[in-house]
């Protein structure tokens, strides 16, 4: 007892809390809804996975999920991948500028760009599903490629091609980034399959087909009609298997991105020409960003326009009506999105920084944990989150409504979205010399003064990337917005709903602003210093 109570410093206490937030709103939940599958009204029983063994509709939307889920991962390989070799250290004309931007995507919500293709073409049914799923998660594969091939030592690959000649250095280059690219397809192929939104907003009309993550949400809203306990207990019984299948996976990338550490490059490889292809290839970019940014706000411009009605042609008159009409019935939704986003964001940064610390110097299986809600599919959080707090006694011990309010909904995206800043700040302690913290040791400070003084500030600039990402995803979060009470009043979910209304005119203006938002505080640093644009890594 003497020896826990020595290590229960106040330099201690926001790990406590941290790790106490992870297991009210992440391990309690799931626990709480895994248990229930077995409770019935007469005790024990496995009723309700008995029915899912024998559902075959649970086994045609895996499948169905399993097919787009393959599909949207080579999308997102052949244009996140093939964008991060032709923009890293190649003479691709405005390479230096395009490479940056292959994260750009990540800021566009999965829906705008289903949005924007549904409404040039007849995007309904699996292909159009798939492309823009790829789309939508091509940067996790753009980002993790030009990751490795900047950690890639320049005379390793010089010396292959001098003994092996210019194809089998190319090849070896390959092998050496192989788990990040293979990685990047696993979180891309990961996010494909539980994605709700997009295939949701293709196939509404004359639905034939059901992605798993659809079919979750499905037997959610039918559970009130259900007659047997295994009705009741479906969407559980259901999505559990999902979280294995996931978790799994999750596993495997983060394994393959532990194996390919920073390597300490020495010199950076070297500009390789592209030759007679140096022009032609400029498509692969453009046409990446082309449909991960420039078709969605193109057509969101459209709409603003007026080109969503055929009343009367497209003007800058109908645009001020469209722009008044957001300012009425938008502007709120809207700026519920942004200080949701900025109260996760810093909420986020807060809980990850001695969580990553204590992953990163002590207790290894405390990153696999941190990770974990990345593996939950949006849906089955925020049904484990509903299900455990709507009608908590605790809650209604201290009083209020927090359920229904705002304090739930930051929770909840902080819950979703914390692996994402964990990871990043994980990976940057990891970068940090072992020798100065030995040093201080020797210092006469408190744990305190030395996690203030020499811990925090390396991560700085590491938590104010972690904090923009987290920030971008919030802004763009579709598919917990659906289950939480609060969230259902911020911009993304009320465009969803507003879209399938024939309310494309002040929608577009909202979502024109959504996109804003989400581009200039990634770019805020640069405009304000001056600096060149550099990669996310």
């Amino acid at each position: 007892m003497k020896a826990l109570a020595r290590s229960l410093t106040p330099a201690s206490w926001p790990l406590l809390a941290a790790f106490a937030f992870l297991v009210a709103f992440v391990l309690l939940p799931l626990g709480s809804v895994l248990v229930g599958t077995f409770q019935g009204p007469d005790g024990f029983t496995l009723e309700a996975w008995t029915a899912l063994a024998a559902d075959r509709a649970a086994l045609r939307q895996m499948w169905a999920s399993l097919q787009v889920g393959l599909a949207a991962t080579a999308v997102s390989l052949l244009l996140g991948g093939l964008h991060a070799w032709v923009t890293t250290g190649r003479d691709l004309p405005g390479g230096g500028w395009l490479g940056p931007l292959g994260v750009a995507p990540l800021v566009v919500p999965p829906i705008f760009v289903a949005m924007g293709l549904a409404d040039v073409v007849d995007a309904a049914g699996f292909w159009p599903c798939a492309l823009l799923l790829g789309i939508a998660h091509a940067p996790f594969v753009a980002v993790l490629t030009a990751r490795g091939l900047r950690s890639v030592d320049g005379r390793a690959y010089e010396a292959a091609w001098l003994l092996r000649g210019r194809a089998r250095a190319e090849l070896w280059l390959v092998r050496a980034i192989a788990p990040e690219l293979l990685a990047g397809c696993l979180l891309a192929f990961l996010f494909a399959l539980a994605d709700y939104g997009v295939p949701e907003f293709l196939t509404v009309k004359g639905k034939t087909w059901l992605t798993y993550a659809e079919g979750l949400l499905a037997r959610w809203n039918r559970r009130t009609v259900g007659t047997t306990f295994a009705e009741l207990q479906s969407p559980i019984t259901a999505a559990l298997p999902f979280l294995v299948a996931l978790g799994c996976l999750l596993w495997l990338a983060l394994r393959l991105r532990g194996n390919a550490p920073d390597r300490g490059v020495a010199r950076p490889l070297p500009v390789r020409p592209l030759g007679a292809w140096r022009w032609p290839l400029l498509a692969v970019p453009l046409v990446y960003l082309g449909f991960g940014i420039g078709l969605p706000v193109f057509v969101l411009g459209r709409w603003v326009l007026g080109s969503a009605q055929r009343l009367e042609p497209m003007s800058l008159e109908f645009a001020q009506q469209s722009w008044a009409k957001a300012m009425d019935q938008g502007l709120t939704p809207l700026l519920n999105s942004v200080a949701l986003a900025i109260g996760t964001a810093v909420f986020v940064v807060l809980l990850a920084l001695p969580l990553a610390r204590g992953a990163a110097r002590r207790w290894p299986l405390l990153e696999l944990l941190c990770a974990l809600p990345a593996a939950i599919p949006a849906i089955l959080l925020g049904i484990a989150l509903v299900q455990s707090f709507h009608d908590s006694a605790l809650l209604r011990a201290f009083g209020g409504d927090f359920y229904a309010g705002w304090g739930f909904a930051v929770c909840g995206y902080a819950a979703r979205l914390l692996p994402f800043a964990a990871l990043t700040l994980s990976a940057q302690v990891r970068r940090q010399p072992l020798a100065a913290e030995e040093a201080g040791l020797l210092v006469q400070r408190s744990a305190t003064a030395r996690a203030l003084r020499l811990h925090l500030p390396p991560l700085l600039p590491a938590a104010w990337t972690a904090g923009v990402l987290v920030f971008v995803l919030a802004l763009r979060e579709l598919d917990l917005a659906v289950v939480l009470p609060a969230a259902n009043a911020t911009a993304v979910r009320r465009l969803s709903n507003s879209v399938h209304f024939q309310h494309e005119d002040w929608c577009g203006v909202i979502a024109l602003l959504v996109l804003g938002i989400a581009v200039l505080l990634p770019l805020l640093p640069s405009l304000l210093a001056g600096r060149r644009l550099q990669s996310l890594s």
